[in-house]
């Protein structure tokens, strides 16, 4: 967890949206946004966790009684509200806001439950306006500052070592299964969270995204990782991309191009620039080699609490990259059938240009086999 500093720093803007709003109070579950200001993850299950802000007061935690002290341990938040098996939340909600001659205005996640909205609206006998809190937040959550930087670039080294090892490790025969267990095992030695792994080889390499499964290592086959991690909640993403033995004359080429793709996108994304732009930058050197009908989504994603968020590096679009932004750069080649080359960096941008928060060599892997 960050310092509390930070926390409350973030909780002054939210009091600040709740006066130019005119709502009486917001109220978050655990989802992203209620972690950038509650401090810590948490999975919801049939029981009511909340955060309740109230204008101009300190924020309230809304938590199960028998959980209470689980949640206090995770938080830097002081108040709480803790309900018992027999009691209900929504109902001490409402007494906690207190009686009004008018209806409440409430600012709300997106990301709520449609059964909490239910709930809540009907404890308060309706809402006099609801609105949302959520582009608020992304606002704040959207530049990162040098204390989130670090735990992203902590988790940057982690996943650099995960990947790299599980490289050197993976042997003809292993599934993708069992590579993708050398990357989290790695991961969870070093203490850090596996978020995702995926792992493909061969023709697999080709279907972005898919799951691992069952297939088998063989010689010539192309191995993707494409992998994460998280550090107190802060995300990495990384992609790197191997053969197992001599790579074809047509996976060196594919994998030229990717490669100079990224490089140059690293090399000419800027502060200022628009999202679409800096797509096309990484999109015409792959055209220009007669691929561009084979890189088939944007060229990146914005990072930080959650694996994927704003900004989108997608065509189209006019956003401005902004400083303390942070983002992937994965331009890709996906020949189905046959093989898909993908490689993945992070950068933040800055006035000095990108900094790069994740670090193994972006040359071809040959795994010695």
């Amino acid at each position: 967890m960050l310092d509390e500093s930070i926390y409350r720093g973030r909780m002054d803007k939210v009091q600040l949206k709740l006066e130019e709003s005119g709502a009486d109070f917001a109220l978050l579950t655990p989802a992203p946004n209620f972690q950038y200001l509650a401090g810590y993850d948490y999975h919801m299950r049939e029981r009511l966790v909340a955060l309740l802000v109230r204008r101009g007061t300190d924020p309230l935690m809304v938590v199960p009684s028998f959980e209470m002290s689980d949640h206090k341990s995770h938080t830097w938040i002081e108040d709480f509200l803790p309900w018992a098996e027999d009691e209900d939340p929504y109902a001490m909600i409402a007494d906690t806001l207190g009686s009004s001659d008018t209806k409440f205005s409430v600012l709300l996640d997106n990301s709520l439950p449609l059964g909490i909205y239910w709930n809540l609206e009907k404890s308060l006998g309706g809402f006099k306006k609801a609105q949302s809190i959520t582009s608020a937040i992304d606002s704040m959550r959207i530049s990162k500052s040098e204390n989130e930087l670090y735990l992203m670039k902590k988790a940057g080294h982690i996943i650099d070592d995960a990947v790299m090892k599980a490289f050197s490790q993976a042997l003809l025969g292993m599934t993708e299964l069992d590579v993708k267990q050398l990357v989290q095992s790695e991961i969870v030695r070093q203490g850090a969270v596996p978020t995702f792994a995926a792992v493909q080889f061969g023709e697999n390499s080709a279907l972005p995204h898919a799951d691992s499964g069952s297939r088998v290592l063989k010689e010539g086959d192309v191995v993707l990782m494409d992998c994460g991690c998280s550090v107190d909640g802060y995300n990495t993403d990384m992609t790197r991309v191997g053969v197992a033995g001599e790579p074809t004359d047509e996976i060196e080429r594919v994998y030229s191009t990717v490669l100079n793709a990224e490089e140059t996108a690293i090399e000419k994304i800027s502060l200022g620039m628009n999202c679409g732009t800096a797509d096309g930058i990484a999109r015409r050197v792959i055209e220009d080699e007669g691929y561009g009908d084979y890189f088939t989504h944007r060229l990146g994603h914005g990072i930080g609490l959650e694996v994927h968020e704003p900004p989108y590096l997608v065509r189209g679009s006019s956003e401005v990259l902004g400083d303390g932004m942070c983002h992937s750069i994965e331009p890709g080649i996906y020949l189905e059938g046959k093989f898909g080359i993908r490689i993945e960096d992070l950068g933040c941008i800055h006035e000095d240009g990108l900094e790069i928060l994740t670090y193994s060599p972006r040359n071809l892997i040959v795994l010695d086999v």
